[in-house]
């Protein structure tokens, strides 16, 4: 193996550990936020008989598995979901290491908010300000430090499509995609409290879109619209359907997860979407 390759393979595992662990304490966040609950303490305990979890039983995807899903003290079963959360966060990390190289460190910090904010929208369909507002902020000032980097230490572009950064990098960029995303889902929840004659959206929605054209751009908030709106519609059948044949009612659907599943199509295949796009308007070679 090649020196390069090792160091590749290490920077790989520590990667998907580093994803690992912040999940874990995201799924802190996930459980206590929502609830007025303090992140910091009480230290981590069994939501059931109240024991202490030691450090050895924390440690993400191992404990879980060692324990076989189960509590050691009270033998309560642990939600798979626990290890369904770090195993993503791990993934997410690792691929946007091998998407991003250097850069993958700031996509960290993103996919952070986005699963946190995913998973507390399906539980209690809201979606926290540290997780809209914060990425929004968060998208701003990033633009602002890419921006001023590339004034005195210029990089080469990410080589995915000319002009393309997996970041707003131009500041006008990210505020322009951050009015663009604000604006096109208020318009939406707008129009859809008229028809419907209730709410048809959280605000919360409307913020995220707003974080991810802050982050990513105005061209990012149309394809994370036109992808999170398909995974949305095709989640939104399923769940009704079942729900008529079982409970015979209609299911309210979080939109904010279907945004930033949207937002992860946009991350690591948004050029050759775009791409692809455009082709289909080409007129065809004689």
């Amino acid at each position: 193996m090649y020196c390069g390759e090792a160091i590749g393979l290490v920077i790989s595992v520590f990667s998907f550990a580093m994803g690992a662990c912040i999940a874990s304490f995201l799924n802190v966040v996930i459980w206590r936020v929502p609830r007025g609950e303090s992140i910091v303490a009480p230290p981590s305990h069994c939501p059931k008989c109240g024991a202490a979890i030691r450090w050895w039983q924390n440690l993400p995807i191992a404990s879980w598995l060692a324990l076989r899903g189960k509590c050691a003290k009270c033998h309560a079963p642990i939600s798979p979901r626990y290890i369904a959360v770090e195993t993503l966060g791990g993934v997410l990390f690792l691929a946007a290491f091998w998407r991003f190289g250097a850069y993958a460190p700031f996509m960290w910090v993103w996919f952070s908010l986005m699963i946190a904010g995913s998973f507390i929208d399906f539980d209690h369909q809201l979606l926290p300000d540290f997780v809209t507002i914060g990425g929004m902020v968060y998208g701003v000032l990033l633009s602002l430090l890419s921006w001023v980097c590339a004034m005195h230490f210029p990089v080469p572009a990410m080589p995915l499509y000319p002009a393309f950064q997996p970041f707003a990098a131009p500041p006008a960029n990210a505020l322009s995609g951050l009015a663009l995303g604000f604006s096109l889902l208020w318009i939406v929840r707008w129009l859809g409290t008229k028809a419907f004659g209730r709410e048809a959206m959280g605000m919360g929605d409307v913020l995220l879109m707003g974080a991810v054209g802050a982050l990513f751009g105005p061209v990012a908030v149309l394809v994370t619209l036109i992808l999170s709106s398909l995974a949305g519609s095709v989640a939104g059948i399923a769940m009704i359907a079942f729900a008529k044949t079982k409970f015979g009612r209609f299911v309210a659907i979080p939109y904010g997860p279907y945004i930033c599943l949207g937002c992860l199509g946009w991350i690591f295949r948004g050029p050759e979407i775009v791409t692809w796009y455009v082709s289909l308007f080409k007129p065809a070679a004689l």
